[in-house]
């Protein structure tokens, strides 16, 4: 290659180099302008929104209250119902505490409708079968009219409530540091302490507030958001545009009016009375029912009702409970004890003779557990029984 040669390719490189160096300083400087761009944008929006746009207010939720429903019972007294039409025998809601029948410490008088009463030592309940009612049990308080109104109050959580057939009433959740009170339109004002928010609901207008934050819903659409931590307002008004400022920023863009407001949550109606609650159903035999006197052998016209009960608690798929034999003082002590077993023996014999494959536990208690006085004839016929105890669950 010739020097004159040389000299034109060299000026040519030259010029290539120079043309590419300012192409990418003018890529470099048109990708500068849109990050900056970018950024600026991003102080103006609110996080996870778009610009202009304004976080809707949440509707508060009034978790469910302290009282939790058990399971339905296996048994009831309803199921055993057809026992109790045949004289001689009776079915009482009993429940065993520590191995012992606590029903001396407890009276229930029962309607066809699940209405009714019972007392102990732990509850009191009134009850008219359809939820309504009054209930204590030294925590928990209801009071309860047909339609749903009426106040609870759960000491050991802190929750009281008073509501009306509406919806409205009031609601305090002292633990937690909620309280509510609305009216039947949705109105009124919520505070959750916890996590520092409050929302007022009056004339169709909204304003939500969350530590720094402030929302306005005005209900035509039009409303604002204030974050006084990042001095950011973005107001909306209503017809379309939206001015943001941001200190001693400030710009107008699109948006679309707010939509309207949800009101306050009505509260829930006060939760139903609870039905009786036992954890033994105790079927009481005259034992005359089932023996001949001084016998533990099962009378053949004793046999139905036996029958009838063994069906129950194959239905009720029952896996275990108690027969218990028991007698008046009439004898001696030793001759009243091995009746009491042998007739829970018989009783506990014939019943699995009938299909009922629970497990049976026997037990004799002799003259040592009388429910009357000896010194009648009527009190002896009561103390002349045998009991079956049966889980309801």
């Amino acid at each position: 290659m010739n020097k004159k040669m040389f000299l034109v390719v060299v000026s040519c490189l030259l010029f290539l180099t120079a043309c590419g160096s300012s192409s990418s300083t003018k890529k470099k400087s048109t990708t500068s302008k849109k990050t900056v761009s970018k950024s600026a944008d991003e102080k103006f929006i609110v996080s996870g929104y778009k610009l202009g746009e304004i976080p809707p207010i949440p509707t508060p939720e009034i978790k469910g209250l302290g009282l939790v429903e058990k399971p339905d019972a296996k048994l009831t007294v309803d199921m055993t119902k057809s026992l109790s039409s045949v004289e001689g025998i009776t079915i009482t809601p009993v429940r065993i505490k520590n191995g012992q029948v606590t029903s001396g410490d407890a009276t229930a008088q029962t309607g066809e409708n699940g209405d009714g009463q019972y007392n102990d030592d732990e509850k009191t309940l009134q009850t008219d079968g359809n939820g309504a009612g009054q209930y204590t049990d030294g925590n928990i308080t209801i009071q309860r009219g047909p339609d749903g109104s009426g106040q609870y109050s759960d000491v050991k959580n802190q929750i009281s409530m008073q509501v009306v057939s509406d919806g409205s009433g009031q609601f305090s959740n002292t633990k937690d540091g909620i309280t509510l009170q609305v009216t039947s339109d949705g109105e009124g004002s919520y505070t959750n302490k916890q996590k520092d928010q409050s929302i007022t609901v009056a004339d169709g207008k909204v304003r939500y507030k969350h530590g720094n934050v402030l929302i306005v819903n005005n209900g035509d659409g039009s409303g604002s958001y204030t974050d006084s931590s990042k001095s950011l307002i973005i107001k909306n008004d209503g017809k379309g545009t939206a001015t943001i400022t941001l200190g001693s920023e400030t710009k107008k863009v699109e948006a679309k009016a707010l939509e309207a407001p949800s009101k306050l949550p009505k509260l829930k109606m006060v939760p139903a009375v609870p039905a009786i609650e036992v954890n033994t159903i105790k079927i009481t035999l005259d034992a005359g029912v089932l023996f001949d006197v001084d016998k533990y052998d099962i009378r053949k016209d004793a046999q139905k009702v036996l029958n009838d009960l063994a069906s129950i608690l194959k239905k009720a798929d029952i896996k275990s409970f108690q027969i218990d034999g028991h007698t008046d003082s009439d004898a001696s002590e030793a001759h009243n004890q091995t009746l009491s077993e042998n007739r829970a023996n018989s009783v506990k014999k014939y019943l699995a003779s009938q299909g009922v494959s629970a497990t049976i536990t026997t037990k004799g208690y002799g003259e040592s557990k009388p429910v009357a006085t000896n010194k009648t004839a009527e009190g002896k016929q009561k103390n002349r029984r045998v009991e079956i105890l049966i889980p309801t669950t």
